[in-house]
């Protein structure tokens, strides 16, 4: 039987979400033919993960509790986590099955992470502290991760202003570097970098290899220095496995050599070349600064409250 993909892997965290659910039901929700997936629910099954029952002529699919956890993990798409692929097959003598979804936005794989879509990410430590209060504890930070690799894009003709992803750690950087407004988000690295190139504004806070991308073409770029950037944080629901996967984590990051960075190259879809020279400037490490952190908490709060959130949820 082939291997579970990241389709297979989204159709059991729907069955998850609504089972019990007939093969009907579960067809509509993700708009695909019923034959089409007919032929992923039995390969579900066949790795143990679901259980089909015929009642009257109808599927009934549901979850197999006795089988240890499917989980997924999310990373950014970003030249941080060379780590991940080593640190997913440490992983799998605590789980079964491990999926990696790679997400543009931050915040939104935070917000996945706190309602359980993942549960599991390499994520902003503001993002991560933000969505701890927001959702009542529902995330935690269990883990080291990284630091450096961000910088300010400048382009002197463009426009006043500067471009962002929202409450995260660029978010920090402009914050902690008072750049002039407006502030204008963006939803992708990409998308903060053709900003910048296309003078829409005149700066832009992007993370590698997207800073890589902007120095090729002939833009300026000026380092922000964040000592913590992503680090790893955990959906309450794989509570009972904190310690164990905190350990796990601690392993790979104190013995990780970069000699599959191919792989990982594939797995963000960026250019081997680009990643190979732009994972340099990044630092790893195995636990969370507290300190760091607590020195910089008047700036999270500026980001996560910025000056204008008054006007921006106010409209009337």
């Amino acid at each position: 039987m082939e291997e579970l993909d990241e389709f297979d892997y989204e159709l059991y965290n729907y069955i998850k979400e609504y089972m019990p659910i007939t093969l009907s039901e579960l067809a509509r929700i993700v708009q695909h033919s019923k034959s089409m997936i007919y032929k992923r629910i039995k390969k579900l099954e066949y790795y143990g993960l679901i259980n089909i029952k015929n009642q009257g002529g109808i599927s009934i699919i549901s979850i197999n509790d006795q089988k240890s956890p499917v989980i997924t993990i999310g990373i950014l798409r970003a030249s941080e986590y060379p780590y991940i692929l080593d640190f997913v097959k440490r992983l799998k003598d605590i789980f079964n099955h491990i999926n990696i979804a790679v997400y543009d936005d931050a915040f939104k794989e935070a917000i996945d992470l706190s309602t359980g879509k993942i549960q599991l990410a390499m994520n902003p430590a503001i993002s991560l502290l933000a969505i701890n209060r927001l959702s009542k504890g529902m995330v935690h930070i269990i883990g080291g991760g990284s630091g450096g690799g961000s910088g300010i894009a400048v382009n002197p003709n463009g426009k006043d202003g500067h471009s962002t992803s929202m409450m995260s750690s660029m978010e920090l950087c402009a914050e902690i570097n008072k750049l002039e407004m407006p502030r204008i988000y963006s939803n992708s690295g990409s998308e903060i970098l053709n900003k910048v190139l296309n003078g829409v504004v005149k700066y832009g806070v992007l993370w590698e290899p997207y800073l890589s991308m902007a120095s090729k073409n002939n833009i300026m770029t000026i380092a922000c220095e964040l000592d913590t950037c992503c680090l790893l944080g955990a959906n309450v629901s794989i509570r009972d496995k904190y310690e164990k996967i905190t350990k796990v984590f601690s392993e790979t990051i104190s013995t990780f050599k970069m000699t599959n960075l191919e792989g990982y190259a594939d797995l963000i879809r960026m250019p081997l070349d680009l990643v190979k020279q732009s994972v340099k400037s990044y630092i790893f490490f195995e636990e969370p600064d507290k300190n760091y952190l607590k020195r910089n908490l008047l700036n999270i709060r500026n980001v996560v409250l910025p000056y204008n959130i008054v006007e921006q949820s106010v409209i009337v």
